[in-house]
C-alpha cells in the first residue's frame, strides 16, 4: 500500500471506515490538517454526484502545501462549467489519466475506473500555459483566426442550425467518438449528429489552409474529455486549447 511508503512518524491515515490498523477512524471533512508545518494531502476521495464531494475534499485540503488526490474524469474539463475552477486557493501542477486497470480491490482483483491523478498547490504554479474559459469567459478567444460554434441535431440537444441548413462552416467534427476522430467537410459526415463547426475569420487563404492542416494533423484523444463509458467528448473549450498550443505555427503568417 502507498501509505507504507511513507516514514512512520510523518504520516497520518484517515477513513471513515479503516480497512487496516493505524488509521484514524474520521471524516476527512472533519478532521483538522496540521499547519505548524509543510503538509502533502495524498488520496482517493469519494467522488459524489459530479465530482462535487471530491470538491469539498480538496478545498478542505487546500492549506496544505500539495493536495495529491485520484478524481472523477470532470476535473481534467475546460469548459466554462468546470468543476475543477472551483478549488479555492491551489493551482494545479499536473494532471495524467490513470492507466487502464488501475485499481486493486480488496478482493485483489483488477478493477477499470477513468479518472485522473492531480497535484494541486498553494504556492507553486504551472509554468505551461493552459486556454482557461474561465479566464476568457466575457469574450470570444482567437476571433482573429476563428469562430466555433456547437452544432447538433440530437434529441433535446438541437443547436446550431445556422451552421446545419443556411452557412457552410470551413469544416466539422464530431463532438463524441470513441478511438479517434477527425475534421470534415459537412456537417452529414459528424457522428451522431452532434459536433462543432469552426469557420475561418480571416481573408488569408494561405493562412486559413495552414489552419486547416494543423486541425487536420491533431490527435484528438489528447484533448477531448474521457467519460467512464471510454468515449471521447470534444467541447468548444479543447478547439480553443489545441490552436492555443499550436500557434507558434502560425506566427511567420
Amino acid at each position: 500500500m502507498f501509505y507504507d511508503l511513507f516514514p512512520k512518524d510523518r504520516r497520518i491515515g484517515i477513513d471513515i471506515e479503516p480497512k487496516r490498523d493505524g488509521f484514524i477512524q474520521c471524516d476527512f471533512l472533519n478532521y483538522k490538517l496540521p499547519t505548524h508545518q509543510k503538509v502533502i494531502c495524498l488520496g482517493n476521495p469519494p467522488f459524489g454526484h459530479r465530482g462535487v464531494m471530491a470538491l469539498e475534499f480538496i478545498n478542505h485540503a487546500r492549506n496544505c502545501d500539495f493536495v495529491c488526490f485520484i478524481l472523477p474524469m470532470f476535473f481534467e474539463s475546460q469548459g466554462k462549467g468546470s468543476i475543477k475552477y472551483r478549488v479555492k486557493g491551489l493551482n494545479l501542477l499536473y494532471s495524467e489519466r490513470l492507466e487502464k486497470n488501475a485499481f486493486i480491490d480488496f478482493k485483489n482483483k483488477e478493477v477499470d475506473v477513468h479518472c485522473v491523478f492531480q497535484i494541486w498547490s498553494k504556492k507553486y504554479q504551472n509554468k505551461k500555459s493552459e486556454f482557461s474559459w474561465y479566464k476568457n469567459r466575457h469574450k470570444e478567444p482567437f476571433s482573429e483566426y476563428i469562430k466555433v460554434f456547437t452544432v447538433s441535431l440530437a434529441k433535446n440537444r438541437e443547436c446550431g442550425k445556422e451552421w446545419i441548413f443556411n452557412q457552410k462552416a470551413s469544416f466539422y467534427i464530431s463532438s463524441t467518438f470513441y478511438k479517434s476522430t477527425q475534421i470534415v467537410e459537412n456537417f452529414e459526415e459528424v457522428k451522431y449528429q452532434s459536433g462543432i463547426a469552426v469557420v475561418f475569420t480571416s481573408a488569408n487563404e494561405v493562412l486559413n489552409a495552414k489552419l486547416k492542416k494543423l486541425f487536420q494533423e491533431i490527435d484528438w484523444t489528447k484533448y477531448a474529455s474521457l467519460a467512464t463509458n471510454s468515449c471521447y467528448h470534444l467541447g468548444k473549450s479543447h478547439i480553443f486549447q489545441a490552436l492555443h498550443d499550436h500557434l507558434d505555427n502560425l506566427k511567420d503568417n
